[in-house]
């Protein structure tokens, strides 16, 4: 583990400011911000201070994410500088191994039928 004065640095530079992480989205999207605060039964000026605030409660996020069907956790988890895999991506990389290791010994099978043919 770091020293106190490391992992402040670390925090203060990569902080992601969730309020413009969700005002980019938004404006690249075209989210009609009315439509989003009803369907998070919440007052529409409370669209406009989400966007305007550098953090916001993780249910928030959370619902956001569900209403808008973007990770948003996601999005900003892949910003942590911590290194981290998820269960899914060990899956995938086990999967791409296995189908790896299957090429491979179709590639052999290949180059010797194509010896066999003579070709």
């Amino acid at each position: 583990m770091g020293t106190n004065r490391n992992i402040k640095a670390l925090m203060a530079d990569v902080y992601p400011n969730i309020g413009r992480v969700l005002a980019d989205y938004f404006k690249k999207q075209s989210i009609n911000r009315a439509k989003l605060s009803r369907q998070l039964s919440v007052p529409s000026p409370s669209i406009v201070r989400y966007i305007e605030k550098d953090t916001l409660q993780f249910k928030t996020i959370w619902n956001i994410s569900v209403a808008l069907n973007h990770n948003f956790i996601a999005e900003m988890g892949e910003k942590l500088p911590i290194n981290h895999t998820t269960a899914r991506e060990t899956a995938l990389q086990n999967q791409v191994e296995t189908l790896q290791k299957e090429l491979e010994k179709l590639n052999i099978e290949l180059s010797v039928y194509k010896n066999i043919v003579g070709k």
